[in-house]
C-alpha cells in the first residue's frame, strides 16, 4: 500500500507497471487513465438516490463471441451507435447494468474511448465472494474496472486484482479476513471437535476416511459469506455476534446480551452441524483416500451434494433474514442459532480505544475514533471487549462489512473487502 492521496492517474500508472507479464494490456496508458478518471467521477454521483456502482469492461465488442452464454462467458449487446464515455453516461447506464450481473463495454474509437454497449455476464463470477463450489468462468484477460463506492476503484484481469484505489490509497491486495490465521484460530477447538467426532464415526467403517480441517472450516466460511452478502443485498445492515457458548448453554447465559427472541436449543436450531456431518460423510463414502479436503467436496457434482450445499445456503438466508429487525443475530461457534433481536447491554464497558487493522493479521494498525461510528459498531466493540473469545460482524446500510475481534486485550476491526 502506498502513501496517501493517490488519484486515478496514479492508479493507471500502477496498473500499467504491474500488469501480468504474460498478457498484453489491451488499452494504452492514456486510455486507461481516461477510463479511470471518468469512472472515478462517476463513482461520486448517484442515480435517483442510488449509489453509482458498475463494472466497466475495456475491450472491443468484436473480441467477445456473438454466441456467448452468461455464467460461462457473456451475452454481448451492442448499441446501434456508440456513446461517449462520460461520468453522466456511466451514471445513467449503471441501473441497467447491475454490478453483480452485467458490465458496461467500452473501447477506443479514433483515439477516444466510447461505450459500445452492455455485456451480461450472469452472477457466476461472484462465487468466491458469495460462497459456493462453483468454478469461476474466465472469458477475458482485458481490464475490468470495478466501481463499488465513492472513490473506490479496482482494476482486475481474469478475476485477479491488479491495483485499486480506496480512501485515497493505492492498494495492491484487497483484505479478505477469511484468509487470516487469527480467524481460523478462533474456531480451532470447534474444528477439532468435528474432526474427532467424524473420526469416531469413520472408525466403525471398513475404510475410515478422516476430514481435513480445510474442509470443516471452509464449509462454515462459505455459509457466513453468503449470509453477509444477502444482508448487503437487502440494504438494511445487520450485526452478527458469535459467542463462545458450550453445547446446551442457554442464550441468557451470555453475559451482557439481552435477547428479545430466543430459540429452543434442539436439532433445528443446530441444523448446520447436522448438515456439516452429512457433507463429511458423503465425501468420505465417495473415496478410499485416507483423508478428504475442500477439493474433494468441490469436485463432487452428485445431486445429493448439490442438495446439501443448497441446504447450507438456505441457513445463510435464514440468518440474513433474522438480521432485518433491530438487534443482533447471535450464534455460537458451531453456528448454532441462539436467537435474534439481541441488545448489547450499555452496562458493558466500552474499550478505551479501538484499532483499525491495516493487514489481515492485524499486525499493522492505526487508532480509530470510537465516536465516529454508529450504534452497531459501538455495540460490537463493547461485546468483543467483554468477550475476548467472541467475534462480531457488522454490515452497514451502505454495504460496508467489518469484522471485530479482541486481539491480546485490544479491540481491533478489519474492513472486509466486499467486492471481487
Amino acid at each position: 500500500m502506498s502513501a496517501e492521496h493517490a488519484y486515478p492517474p496514479d492508479l493507471a500508472e500502477y496498473v500499467v507497471d504491474h500488469w501480468p507479464a504474460d498478457r498484453a494490456l489491451s488499452v494504452s496508458r492514456e486510455a486507461l487513465g481516461q477510463a479511470l478518471s471518468v469512472a472515478f467521477q462517476a463513482s461520486l454521483t448517484s442515480e435517483e438516490t442510488r449509489p453509482t456502482r458498475f463494472r466497466l469492461l475495456l475491450t472491443a465488442a468484436d473480441q467477445l463471441p456473438a454466441t456467448g452464454v452468461p455464467n460461462e462467458g457473456v451475452l454481448r449487446l451492442r448499441f446501434d451507435q456508440s456513446r461517449p464515455l462520460t461520468a453522466d453516461e456511466l451514471r445513467r447506464l449503471s441501473p441497467s447494468a447491475p454490478f453483480e450481473t452485467s458490465l458496461i463495454g467500452a473501447s477506443a474509437e479514433e483515439g477516444k474511448l466510447r461505450i459500445w454497449g452492455l455485456a451480461h455476464s450472469g452472477p457466476a463470477w461472484l462465487a468466491p465472494t458469495w460462497g459456493g463450489r462453483s468454478l469461476v468462468p474466465n472469458w477475458s484477460y482485458d481490464p475490468i474496472i470495478h466501481v463499488t463506492a465513492p472513490g473506490h476503484l479496482a482494476v482486475r484481469s481474469a478475476g485477479k486484482l491488479v491495483g485499486a484505489l480506496e480512501r485515497g490509497l493505492l492498494v495492491d491486495a484487497l483484505m479478505d479476513v477469511f484468509d487470516s490465521e487469527w480467524l481460523s484460530a478462533l474456531f480451532a477447538r470447534e474444528r477439532e471437535e468435528v474432526q474427532a467426532e467424524h473420526a469416531a464415526l469413520q472408525a466403525k467403517t471398513e475404510s475410515p476416511t478422516l476430514a481435513d480441517p480445510s474442509l470443516v472450516g471452509r464449509v462454515g466460511q462459505h455459509m457466513v459469506r453468503r449470509a453477509i452478502q444477502l444482508v448487503r443485498g437487502a440494504g438494511h445492515g445487520g450485526l452478527f455476534l458469535v459467542v463462545d457458548a458450550q453445547t446446551g448453554a442457554a442464550p441468557s447465559d451470555v453475559r451482557g446480551l439481552r435477547l428479545k427472541y430466543r430459540f429452543e436449543q434442539d436439532e433445528p436450531s443446530r441444523r448446520y452441524r447436522t448438515l456439516l456431518f452429512q457433507i463429511l460423510e458423503r465425501v468420505a463414502v465417495a473415496t478410499s483416500k485416507a483423508s478428504v479436503g475442500w477439493l474433494d467436496f468441490a469436485r463432487d457434482s452428485s445431486p445429493g451434494m448439490e442438495k446439501l450445499e443448497q441446504s447450507v445456503f438456505e441457513l445463510s438466508r435464514l440468518i440474513a433474514n433474522l438480521s432485518s429487525i433491530d438487534g443482533a443475530v447471535v450464534v455460537d461457534k458451531r453456528f448454532g442459532l441462539l436467537g435474534f433481536g439481541a441488545e448489547v447491554s450499555a452496562d458493558l464497558p466500552a474499550p478505551f480505544r479501538v484499532w483499525r487493522a491495516l493487514d489481515i493479521e492485524g499486525q499493522r494498525r492505526e487508532p480509530d475514533d470510537i465516536e465516529s461510528v454508529g450504534t452497531r459498531h459501538r455495540a460490537a466493540y463493547r461485546f468483543v471487549h467483554d468477550h475476548p473469545t467472541g467475534l462480531a460482524v457488522v454490515i452497514s446500510h451502505d454495504g460496508g462489512v467489518s469484522f471485530v475481534a479482541n486481539r491480546q486485550g485490544e479491540v481491533v476491526f478489519w474492513e472486509q473487502s466486499v467486492s471481487p
